[in-house]
């Protein structure tokens, strides 16, 4: 029990029958330790809010100043809008920024996650997920670092995210008032909420008007960043282009990269945009509005997604007895040329 409501060494060390160097030692990555000692120290800190109180007061003695951002790639438009709002709040706060890739490798993102936070390089870090297992929720509960989910959904853990199914959905029903009734469908590969849910508000939606989807107009891609709008490209060819298509819509809730590639296939074999096809992205990425004709999409607001994030850090760091922090963004549908 904490006497002076301010958790300390000595009340961890109590707890788990150790002594007060030794806990002191596993708390800073140092020293040999059986794992099942470790977990009950990091878990009794926890419960105990250690860091919470120890940070409050000014008594974290390895403070960084640096806030990490582990992401899958850099090659993609949304991770760097979310950058932007990243630095530009952490620039209000006195911090810096480390970045860390993960190259799409979701083995890598858990080892390195684990390599940052034992051995305390950053004071926070904010992970942009891309896939979303037991086990890494695991990983970022297993230490006291401070940590943000960006696109990712745990009870226990700080998160940001939109409402990626009522943003689907508003988007799938416009379409459908526009009279376009065969609606091309393509999202990123469910592994986490986000296509999840953006695929369900899809489905939900033609539901409500009664509107089957056949499988053939069903597609979902994995994200090699780089290819994105390559692989919207490659989405048509799918296509026998001498026949008339099979859809009259396109909604591309895997992006807006791969929605413009798409518009750019259809032009180059003669299809208009709209009048043949309307095509939908989500994002709202600068490309919606530089590729022509300009394209209709679910706006997410990626930057204040990233500043959001920083408050959630600050917080945390501040006072990590708080109750975990969740935040859902509206996704709002921006008309353009498109459809």
């Amino acid at each position: 029990m904490v006497k002076s409501g301010v958790a300390t060494i000595k009340d961890i060390a109590r707890s788990a029958s150790l002594t007060p160097a030794a806990v002191s030692m596993i708390l800073n990555g140092k020293g040999k330790f059986k794992e099942s000692t470790v977990k009950t120290v990091q878990r009794i800190a926890r419960d105990l809010r250690y860091v919470a109180n120890a940070s409050a007061s000014g008594l974290v003695k390895r403070q960084t100043r640096l806030i990490g951002f582990l992401v899958p790639s850099m090659a993609e438009p949304f991770t760097v809008e979310i950058l932007r709002g990243l630095e530009e709040r952490l620039h209000h706060f006195g911090y810096d920024l480390v970045l860390y890739n993960t190259i799409g490798n979701e083995d890598h993102l858990e080892t390195l996650y684990q390599r940052i936070a034992g051995a305390r390089r950053v004071d926070g870090i904010v992970v942009q997920m891309f896939s979303h297992t037991e086990r890494q929720m695991k990983a970022y509960m297993s230490h006291l670092l401070p940590c943000v989910l960006i696109e990712g959904e745990a009870a226990s853990i700080d998160s940001i995210t939109v409402d990626n199914y009522a943003g689907a959905f508003a988007a799938t029903e416009y379409l459908i008032r526009k009279n376009r009734k065969r609606i091309l469908f393509i999202c990123g590969e469910l592994l986490t909420n986000v296509m999840i849910d953006r695929k369900r508000g899809f489905l939900d939606a033609m539901k409500k008007h009664a509107i089957r989807t056949p499988k053939s107009l069903m597609f979902e891609i994995n994200y090699e960043n780089s290819r994105m709008r390559q692989k919207g490209m490659e989405i048509i060819e799918h296509f026998d282009l001498t026949k008339p298509l099979p859809f009259d819509a396109a909604f591309c809730a895997a992006g807006d990269e791969v929605a413009a590639g798409m518009i750019r296939d259809l032009l180059d074999h003669r299809y208009r945009v709209p009048q043949d096809v309307a095509v939908v992205g989500f994002d709202d990425q600068p490309i919606a509005q530089i590729v022509s004709p300009s394209l209709t999409t679910v706006r997410q607001p990626i930057r204040e997604m990233g500043a959001t994030a920083i408050n959630f850090i600050i917080n945390r760091l501040q006072s990590a007895a708080i109750k975990p922090q969740h935040k859902v963004f509206k996704a709002e549908l921006i008309i353009r040329d498109s459809t």
